[in-house]
């Protein structure tokens, strides 16, 4: 890993991109326009991307000390291409952003003050506003103790979370800041599952590390976002939901979730088969492919038994117990096709 230089950034900001188009170039523009080189670097990963994008990246991003871009052979998914920066980043804070967010004037500067005031915090998301700023697309995220992950404060009006940075048990994998020495030292995030489900299980990771996760809503970005599910993305989430709780959560522990986890279980159950054959061919797929990745989660445990600083009933203590109706109502009202294809 590249040391950190006394004259270096503060933060290295990465963004990582697959099909991005114009939303990755209303991304760029933004930071272009409000953050500074001289106290930041940024880094465009490019996951094989055949609509553009890479000449986009070209001629907004030509190389220099602190900007540059990464083109990836193939799509490795989003926290591998977040991976493939970090040995090039050389701030003390990694900022990572979703292609198709905007950031607000002065969106980093709060985030990087409450992890220098706060040493007991790992990682810190900004107030994610929907794409016209109409509402809240997260503060954070709530964590179910059984894995799931979900949009906390989805739909509600901006000023309702004040200007008061609060804990949560889960960063938002839109757009977060963490500190570079612990995303080094956890290896970098996990790209086992290539795609979905990479907040909660590096938000997980921390809080099982003995680390707080905050929100500070004074931090501001706008997000492309709409709650969508596909077959694709209920396979990726279901198989990354499973790995994550075999790899963090010792057998004793998930034999006293077991309640909890058969109700989980059975409500995606129904809800697969509400959506359809492909959702009910997904969830099968993803119990298998858990069940042949025996090395990827005894890699994964003992990572986690290597940094552990908290029992598991001390992580799930930040957990929820309930379950978002109104996030889940719409999910299950959906009918067709996805606006948007995976990436």
């Amino acid at each position: 890993m590249t040391p950190p230089s006394e004259t270096g950034p503060d933060v290295s900001i990465i963004v990582v991109n697959f099909q991005g188009g114009d939303t990755l170039e209303a991304c760029l523009s933004s930071l272009f326009k409000h953050e500074s080189l001289a106290t930041r670097e940024f880094w465009v990963v490019d996951n094989a991307s055949t609509d553009g994008s890479r000449a986009l990246i070209e001629r907004m991003i030509p190389p220099q000390d602190r900007a540059d871009w990464i083109a990836s052979a193939e799509n490795v998914g989003y926290a591998a291409g977040v991976d493939l920066a970090l040995p090039r980043c050389r701030g003390r804070y990694i900022a990572v952003l979703n292609m198709d967010t905007v950031i607000e004037p002065g969106w980093l500067d709060p985030l990087v003050e409450h992890l220098d005031s706060h040493q007991d915090v790992a990682a810190v998301s900004p107030l994610i506003a929907l794409a016209d700023g109409s509402a809240i697309n997260a503060a954070g995220q709530w964590i179910h103790r059984t894995g799931l992950g979900f949009n906390r404060a989805l739909g509600r009006p901006l000023a309702e979370v004040g200007d008061t940075p609060f804990q949560t048990a889960g960063i938002h994998g839109a757009a977060f800041v963490i500190r570079r020495t612990l995303l080094e030292k956890i290896g970098g995030m996990d790209s086992g599952g290539f795609l979905y489900h990479e907040d909660v299980n590096l938000s997980w990771l921390l809080r099982l590390m003995g680390y707080e996760l905050a929100c500070v809503p004074r931090a501001r970005v706008r997000h492309d976002y709409f709650l969508s599910m596909h077959a694709e993305k209920l396979e990726l989430l279901e198989r990354n939901r499973e790995a994550m709780l075999r790899a963090y959560l010792t057998p004793k522990t998930r034999r006293k979730l077991w309640g909890w986890r058969g109700l989980t279980e059975g409500m995606l159950w129904v809800y697969a088969g509400l959506r359809g054959p492909a959702f009910l061919r997904a969830k099968h797929r993803a119990r298998k492919w858990v069940k042949e990745q025996t090395e990827l989660i005894e890699r994964r445990q003992q990572l986690a038994e290597g940094l552990r600083a908290r029992t598991d009933q001390e992580v799930l203590g930040a957990m929820t117990r309930r379950y978002p109706i109104q996030q889940l109502l719409t999910l299950a009202g959906e009918r067709g096709a996805p606006r948007r294809p995976l990436s």
